[in-house]
């Protein structure tokens, strides 16, 4: 974490906890600023203009966002010891641990918060035929701020920001709060799967969340309208960031599960680390990832060998009696086979024996 730290500066406490803001989130607001300033031909005015509003709504709603998990995690016995704001939330870093579920309930905190205000500010507005839903939460058309209509306008950001923090931080992919409700939902489902079956599987769905994403890169191919353009390259990028991060995120865990028999890096290592930090996701060994797997991939297939072994030779006693009442033509084939595999089983124990 003090990697991450390196590219994040402080902003205070909340709550009692260390807040620092992440580069990626000052170089997100200066992209929305450039973005109103292509768009309106150089003519935003930064007191009344759309990207000042939106950042500081976006602020607020990271806040409440991060508040909702302090107090989800403090309740349920954890404890938030810094927190790292990022374009799509926070980085939270937590020293006590907590059981699967805890965690869940924790990083769905967050999206839950920000969706309460969705549901409430859309409510107002749809009810009162100010707006459509569509309008509200379509993601490739950001709401303006328009000072003459100022409470509207407002709203309309407030709900937008809101949606797309939620909707985000539900998908089931690094980076977002979904991995974790993932991860406890695997857990539920089998309490003994190693750390690597585990990470392998979220793996697995990150990556297909990211193909949806490039996919969706060539659906909005021909879409060139609004402030966002060209739409396709918004999906492509964000596409191979969750494929990076999906594969990076798991090398990670398998890393920190371990991180006590590995030997210290070295000061060009540190330096390495401290640039790749910059999106959050540090250098992994693929060897002694793909050690582990290949480790694991055999340890399970010498258990479904020895469960065949053992279901042959229970059935071998049957067929033995099946052939002493009816003699050799009243077997089948797969008895035949089934028998011929236990003797030669036994032949290979006695010659061991010897």
């Amino acid at each position: 974490m003090a990697n991450l730290h390196t590219w994040s500066m402080g902003v205070g406490r909340w709550l009692g906890v260390p807040v620092r803001i992440h580069m990626l989130l000052i170089l997100f607001v200066v992209a929305l600023f450039g973005t109103e300033w292509n768009y309106n031909g150089g003519a935003t005015s930064f007191f009344t203009g759309t990207a000042i509003v939106t950042t500081l709504v976006l602020l607020a709603s990271l806040l409440l966002h991060e508040t909702a998990h302090i107090f989800a995690s403090t309740n349920l016995g954890g404890r938030i010891d810094s927190i790292t704001l990022l374009p799509w939330g926070g980085n939270d870093e937590c020293s006590t641990p907590m059981k699967s579920h805890a965690k869940a309930v924790t990083s769905l905190a967050g999206p839950f918060a920000n969706f309460v205000i969705f549901l409430f500010g859309s409510t107002l507005l749809v009810q009162s035929d100010q707006s459509s839903f569509w309008n509200l939460i379509n993601p490739l058309a950001p709401h303006r701020f328009t000072p003459s209509e100022w409470q509207i306008s407002l709203t309309e950001i407030v709900i937008w920001v809101n949606f797309q923090l939620a909707f985000f931080n539900m998908l089931p992919c690094h980076p977002f709060d979904g991995v974790e409700i993932v991860r406890s939902w695997i857990s539920s489902l089998n309490p003994d799967a190693s750390k690597f079956r585990t990470e392998s599987a979220i793996r697995l769905i990150g990556n297909a969340v990211a193909f949806a994403f490039i996919g969706f890169a060539w659906f909005f191919r021909d879409i060139q309208s609004g402030p966002i353009q060209p739409t396709w390259l918004l999906f492509l990028i964000t596409g191979i960031a969750l494929l990076f991060s999906s594969n990076a995120a798991m090398q990670f865990a398998l890393r920190k599960t371990a991180e006590n028999t590995l030997p210290s890096p070295s000061k060009g290592q540190d330096d390495q680390n401290s640039i790749e930090s910059f999106f959050a996701f540090p250098a992994y060994d693929d060897d002694s990832a793909y050690s582990q797997w290949l480790s694991e991939k055999q340890e399970a297939r010498r258990e479904d060998e020895f469960k065949r072994e053992q279901e042959e030779d229970a059935r071998a006693d049957q067929i033995l009696e099946k052939l002493h009442n009816g003699g050799i033509a009243c077997l089948h084939d797969e008895e035949k086979l089934i028998l011929e595999r236990v003797s030669e089983r036994i032949r290979r124990r006695r010659q061991q024996r010897v």
